[in-house]
């Protein structure tokens, strides 16, 4: 009984914190197994998709491109969005490390766990972030910590929206920053770097090199889920690393770098075979932007060894624009700050703001190296992030005048809020203890069972906010996603009744509904390249029309005016919702392509 008593006094929050990962992990897995039947899993993404396909395509065969001869003769058109055909080759444009991961787990345990293993690495994410928090500043600042995280809407929408890159990248840094921190070990503890290949060394300094190895190599699977995100990890990282190098030591940092190469390898091999490099992956523009980036930086180096740093601001200036290839916009970025962290989550950023100031006031005199460390490696990040994602324009949400959960700034800045929370559980704590004059040593034992539940108030009310934010905030809420995945459900399958297997469907936006069960084009009629690959494509195949219901008079305007020229027609087969028809292509006369 003593014992038992001990271990929950000693271990209580972690349990707590477990209980909620559990929690969270049922609640998320839930919308997917509601909205998504052993013979359908759709994806209300493009992206999602994609690399759902190409998951379960990787767990049942180890490969990930796959052939389709209909792209020969369609001009290479006859794919989804997300993927790319190249001479027939189809491919995912996405960063691999989803899909090598979560294939590699589905080919052990099945295909069937795929929509799930998001939700699973998110509540470990969970569980992680409070033991990161816990070694940062306290257990209590932890628990919230980790309670704000699990109710967080951003975090609780790409959970559920599983085949996202971002919650995994996030789980896996999580993972890699708490296992890195063990490998600090003790402060009195030094380095072993001098006895690296001594088998003398203590089992602590055996288990601390092993923490620096599965650190690097958790943080390379982070690294390969979303490569992009070097751009800010790295450094911020190196500027981690600077404050504990000497604790660290040259062992330690070999270890990490070698666990954090042998995670990229498997992206490397499969980069070559797809992209015939292995620093080049689907994303085109991307790849570009590497190759400059690297012949300038040569140039750069034979500049500096040479002393002719007067080309410095030339080449600096090219290298900086591959950086931000969409461009550098700081009003926009600010404009987007503001919608997307201040005004959709204005409790959390102003709670944060407060913890900050109260951070810096405790640490006025002499701040302690580890907030200094968070702060800057923070600050830091979270200001390259909003600049480099908000100088791009998503458009995720047709209506371009709605700032909604959906849109992508909210998953790209997701480290930014993660920031944040720590600095609001702090000024929870706080303020709270404050309030009932808890600075005082031996104050009332009442006083801190009611700060306790002032804060667990707090909390609560957070959470209910948030939860019905995310589930009818916006038109994007869970709550509409789930119906409109039941309804797109029927659509699906009654075009899947009306067309044959070999079918292609040209479609703008039901091409992640309809494909892979059906190839599709994206685009509409009468866009010229379309009609191109149609008139080839309708001699060897049943090709369709999907698009919002046309009338008879704009059917003839069709059929007269831009199909006749290539020999086509449109004939409706059905009018399968209020909104959408589904139309067959036909020949109406032979005809050569112009």
């Amino acid at each position: 009984m003593l014992l038992n008593s001990m271990f929950w006094k000693k271990y209580h929050n972690l349990i707590i914190v477990s209980l909620l990962a559990l929690i969270f992990f049922l609640a998320t897995s839930s919308f997917n197994y509601l909205t998504q039947d052993k013979d359908y899993v759709k994806w209300s993404s493009p992206d999602e998709t994609a690399n759902y396909f190409f998951t379960k395509r990787f767990s049942q065969t180890g490969q990930l491109a796959f052939f389709d001869s209909a792209n020969l003769i369609g001009d290479n058109l006859i794919m989804p969005r997300s993927v790319r055909s190249d001479a027939g080759s189809i491919k995912p444009v996405s960063f691999l490390g989803i899909i090598l991961i979560y294939g590699s787990l589905a080919a052990i345990f099945g295909t069937p766990i795929i929509p799930y293993l998001t939700p699973f690495f998110a509540a470990l994410g969970l569980i992680f972030f409070f033991l990161i928090i816990r070694r940062l500043f306290s257990e209590r600042i932890a628990l919230w910590s980790a309670f704000l995280l699990a109710f967080f809407p951003v975090y609780i929408y790409y959970t559920v929206r599983s085949m996202f890159h971002n919650v995994l990248f996030v789980a896996m840094l999580l993972a890699g920053l708490y296992v890195l921190s063990l490998a600090l070990g003790r402060r009195e503890t030094p380095a072993p770097s001098r006895k690296f290949l001594s088998w003398s060394l203590s089992g602590r300094a055996w288990l601390e090199l092993l923490a620096a190895f599965s650190g690097g190599f958790l943080i390379g699977l982070a690294a390969i889920t979303r490569t992009s995100e070097l751009l800010w990890l790295a450094p911020a990282l190196f500027l981690i690393w600077l404050f504990y190098c000497r604790r660290w030591g040259i062992s330690k940092l070999f270890l990490s770098i070698a666990g954090f190469i042998l995670a990229f390898i498997p992206v490397a091999y499969y980069n070559e075979i797809l992209y015939n490099s292995f620093w080049h992956g689907g994303y085109n523009e991307m790849n570009r932007s590497l190759d400059d980036i690297a012949q300038n930086s040569s140039v750069l180096w034979q500049f500096t060894w040479t002393g002719q740093f007067g080309y410095y601001r030339h080449y600096l200036g090219r290298i900086f624009h591959q950086i931000f290839y969409f461009g550098f916009n700081y009003p926009q970025s600010m404009a987007m700050f503001r919608h997307y962290v201040q005004d959709m989550f204005s409790l959390l950023f102003n709670a944060g703001s407060v913890g900050l100031f109260i951070l810096i006031i405790q640490n006025g005199r002499r701040f302690q190296k580890k907030y200094l460390a968070y702060i800057l490696a923070w600050i830091f990040s979270s200001a390259l992030l909003v600049f480099y994602y908000g100088s791009w324009k998503f458009n995720d949400n047709p209506d371009l005048t709605h700032f909604t959960i959906g849109n992508s700034y909210t998953r790209y800045w997701l480290p930014l809020y993660l920031g944040l929370m720590p600095l609001a559980a702090l000024a929870l704590v706080r303020l709270s203890r404050a309030i009932f004059l808890l600075a005082r040593e031996n104050g009332p034992r009442w006083r801190g069972f009611i700060a306790t539940g002032l804060q667990a108030a707090a909390v609560l009310a957070y959470a209910s906010l948030s939860l019905l934010f995310v589930l009818y905030g916006s038109e994007e809420g869970l709550a509409y996603l789930y119906y409109n995945n039941r309804a797109e459900k029927l659509n699906t399958e009654k075009v899947w009744s009306l067309t044959e297997p070999s079918a292609i469907i040209i479609t703008r936006y039901y091409d992640k509904f309809f494909w892979p069960e059906r190839r599709v084009i994206m685009g509409t009629i009468p866009d010229g390249e379309v009609l191109r690959a149609a008139v080839k494509l309708v001699k060897f195949y049943p090709l369709y029309y999907y698009n919002f219901y046309l009338n008879d008079a704009d059917v003839s305007y069709l059929d007269e005016r831009k199909l006749n020229v290539y020999g086509l027609s449109l004939k409706l087969v059905q009018k399968t919702n209020a909104k959408f028809g589904l139309y067959k292509l036909e020949n109406s006369q032979i005809y050569e392509t112009p």
